[in-house]
């Protein structure tokens, strides 16, 4: 990584996870100059035991960057099961049926950020968040923590759900608190995964099983009412496994926790316009999700994908990169995406979690309908692969 060697880049980026380096990958192989800013004291950190499932849009834009390859350790995604409560309504989804590829990957995070860290061309700066923001004529002024001015064309928002940029923004946001907590960790199991994801709805919120790398381990994802998950993430470990073991029921057989055990709270939060002049917001920090489909981060992928290409157009032709015309544009290319994503996810984890009789005998139905036709299958399962005309 190259020292600090001036106070001027085209892009200054702030969040060092996921979308935020993989944007910078993106834009400093186009000759674009950047910098990260990171509050933590490294990038890509904070990611013991996380586990991505990447759908196959998010793995083209990796490949694309020249971060995937085939050395990458992942376990594709053949098949989905829906599973609706107690009841024997299901979905199967098979990658047979959208040419016979992958319907995503599962990657442990440190297996992704240790690929990331050999194609790191641009500068960082940790420990550090901006304090101030202002714009000039032509340009934007930063002022981090650090004491370092830096002046830009552009400010990429990529600091995750909790952004303190975005809140000193005021901008315009949709949000809504599910009343659910995640419990997330990873697990080793005696039979063999058959790179099957399961999706299991509850009462109480949906629970997945994602396949991992080797066919023998899994990561779970299970929502419960916020005050049982914290509960069940503080049983003895014994206890827990036992009520997990319930959870998976026998399709792995015997399991066995192998990961630190965490909680999240679950809620959504929306801009309605993602940027302003001369910063445009990504990721959680413009879109969280509820994590019923699993598609927050591959959301975020989905918004660098874009910024990097019409980034990389206007830089191109000599434009100034940070003029509004050309954030609307980005914004425009996201919007669709975002908001149906967002409202879907919130629409089904509602759906599934309700008890009336009426509903489920709806969605029973449904299920039935959507298992009864491949066409149905075809384009919602496009749609979660980030394939359809609306991602793009």
């Amino acid at each position: 990584m190259v020292d600090i060697v001036s106070n001027y880049y085209d892009v200054v980026i702030l969040g060092g996870g996921i979308n935020g380096v993989l944007c910078a990958i993106g834009l400093s192989h186009k000759d674009i100059s950047v910098l990260v800013v990171e509050e933590r004291d490294a990038i890509l950190d904070g990611n013991q035991g996380r586990v991505y499932a990447f759908s196959k849009r998010s793995k083209e834009i990796l490949e694309n960057f020249s971060v995937w390859n085939d050395g990458i350790r992942s376990s594709p995604i053949d098949h989905i099961m829906i599973y609706d409560g107690n009841s024997c309504s299901s979905v199967h989804y098979d990658r047979v049926l959208v040419d016979d590829q992958p319907m995503g990957y599962v990657v442990e995070a440190s297996e992704i950020a240790k690929f990331m860290h050999q194609k790191l061309n641009f500068d960082v700066i940790t420990s550090s968040s901006c304090k101030l923001f202002t714009v000039k004529d032509g340009f934007a002024e930063i002022y981090l923590s650090c004491g370092k001015k830096i002046y830009t064309k552009l400010v990429v928002c990529a600091e995750g759900k909790n952004s303190r940029f975005r809140n000193s923004l005021s901008l315009k946001t949709i949000n809504y608190a599910f009343g659910q907590g995640f419990i997330v960790c990873n697990i080793n199991h005696e039979k063999h995964h058959r790179n099957t994801a399961i999706e299991h709805f509850c009462t109480n919120g949906p629970s997945a099983i994602l396949p991992m790398y080797g066919g023998y381990s899994s990561s779970i994802v299970w929502t419960e009412k916020y005050e049982m998950a914290q509960l069940i993430q503080n049983l003895p470990i014994e206890e827990f496994t036992k009520l997990l073991q319930e959870k998976c029921s026998d399709f792995l057989g015997k399991i066995e926790v192998n990961s630190k055990i965490n909680c999240y709270k679950t809620s959504m939060s929306l801009l309605k316009k993602i940027f302003i002049n001369r910063a445009i917001i990504i990721g959680d920090a413009a879109h969280a999700i509820h994590p019923v489909a699993g598609q927050g981060l591959n959301l975020g992928m989905r918004d660098v994908g874009i910024l990097v290409e019409i980034i990389e157009k206007y830089h191109k032709s000599g434009s100034d990169i940070g003029q509004k015309f050309i954030l609307q544009e980005i914004d425009n290319r996201r919007l669709l995406d975002n908001v149906s994503m967002s409202f879907v996810c919130t629409g089904i984890n509602s759906i599934f979690s309700n008890d009336s009789a009426i509903l489920k005998a709806a969605r029973r139905a449904a299920m039935s309908v959507v298992e009864m036709s491949p066409t149905l299958k075809k384009i919602l399962m496009s749609h979660a692969m980030g394939i359809s005309s609306i991602c793009k």
